[in-house]
């Protein structure tokens, strides 16, 4: 049997579901074996669904899980498809996911309640003498560029290398816990570039982040951003995942990879180890994204320095992408996809798939630009 949740947290069923099964039961995602379903009514939510169905049929994705808000307000719940197809486990609202990067939006988060609180600037050096970490990892005198990191340049990916390419350091050396691992790289793998002179995409600058705010706060990163960030606002579910299947969480989700379980993802933490709800992303992105209407738990001007590129590459500030008025994150591991993103019009959604799919941040436009009239009902 299929069941599907909506906003209203109902469970139906169709023949156009019922074939959607069929479809990725069979891993057919070719352009012809696109279920169809009937055309959905203007203004109506079910043409969410129809998208979202579409769209895992097309990557042959097995589950998703979607949440959206509109000023404030949870307006759409939605669970589609399996938590894990082999055992037949459904998809509900509360089953949780690797969010991967998004996690370093949350870390940013972190790290600005540690500015307004005075902990540290943004301009801080992080290695040697004086640095935040001093000379705690690595092997002194550190190689070129070491000492000249500070947290802006790991918070806006100018790192000055560590790149997230083929030969991601993060990737590599799984028997390596992320404080060896950080030592590891600095003595062995060079910074080819001056921090803050370039865009390269880091991995490590967030997994160090981690570092900076266990030293500050002398607590270890998950226990600090879940009693400082999540639980004053409600959030209680979300936790740092697992490396193998048998690590799973409860209410979390499979992942339908054959390498989804190779990697040592637990200490991914501050740069993308988090699992969580599709509502609990969109819950603490509204208390982040500068709108009135619900407190932000940070002040104006720091939601504003966060969310401002800080060097010559706009599409990144700290911790977020930005175009414009809209903000927003996507993250990826083997079996799983993730994506958040807040626009200026007063919407935050996030949605989450447990598979190896393409553009889901595509599939989440569609869905917040469709026109829907949003009900009134608050789900939160």
């Amino acid at each position: 049997m299929f069941m599907f949740s909506t906003n209203r947290l109902k469970s139906r069923m169709g023949t156009m579901l019922m074939a959607f099964v069929l479809i990725v039961g069979f891993g057919a995602c070719s352009k012809e074996g696109l279920v169809k379903p009937p055309p959905s009514e203007e203004g109506g939510l079910e043409q969410i669904d129809d998208m979202v169905y579409r769209y895992m049929s097309k990557n042959a994705v097995p589950g998703a899980t979607l949440a959206i808000t509109r000023d404030g307000k949870l307006v759409f719940a939605g669970a589609y498809g399996f938590a894990d197809s082999e055992s037949g486990d459904l998809m509900t609202v509360d089953t949780r996911s690797r969010i991967s990067s998004v996690s370093k939006s949350i870390t940013s988060i972190a790290i600005m309640k540690l500015l307004e609180e005075g902990k540290l600037d943004l301009d801080d050096r992080i290695f040697g003498d004086g640095g935040i970490l001093g000379n705690d990892f690595g092997t002194p005198p550190y190689p070129q560029h070491v000492a000249a990191l500070t947290v802006k340049h790991c918070l806006s990916h100018h790192v000055g290398g560590w790149s997230n390419n083929n030969s991601d350091p993060t990737m590599q050396q799984n028997q390596l816990n992320a404080q060896e691992l950080i030592s590891y790289i600095i003595d062995n793998v060079p910074l080819s570039n001056p921090p803050g002179t370039s865009y390269a995409y880091s991995n490590v600058g967030f997994m160090i982040l981690g570092r900076v705010i266990e030293k500050l706060t002398q607590k270890s990163y998950e226990q600090y951003v879940r009693e400082e960030i999540l639980e004053p606002i409600g959030i209680t579910t979300m936790e740092i995942g697992g490396n193998t299947l048998g690590d799973q969480k409860p209410d979390e989700s499979r992942y339908h990879s054959s390498n989804a379980y190779n990697y040592n993802f637990e200490r991914r933490d501050a740069n993308g180890g988090w699992i969580a709800t599709a509502s609990d992303l969109v819950r603490l992105l509204v208390h982040v994204d500068g709108i009135s209407t619900v407190p932000d738990i940070l002040e104006s001007t720091t939601v504003q320095t966060m969310t401002t590129p800080p060097f010559g590459y706009q599409r990144y500030a700290l911790g977020f992408f930005v175009n414009g008025s809209t903000w927003y994150h996507g993250g990826s591991f083997p079996g799983s996809r993730s994506h958040w993103m807040r626009t200026g019009s007063g919407i935050c959604a996030a949605i989450m798939v447990n598979g190896d799919a393409t553009d889901l941040e595509g599939l989440l436009e569609d869905i917040v630009a469709a026109p829907v009239e949003w009900p009134d009902e608050d789900l939160f």
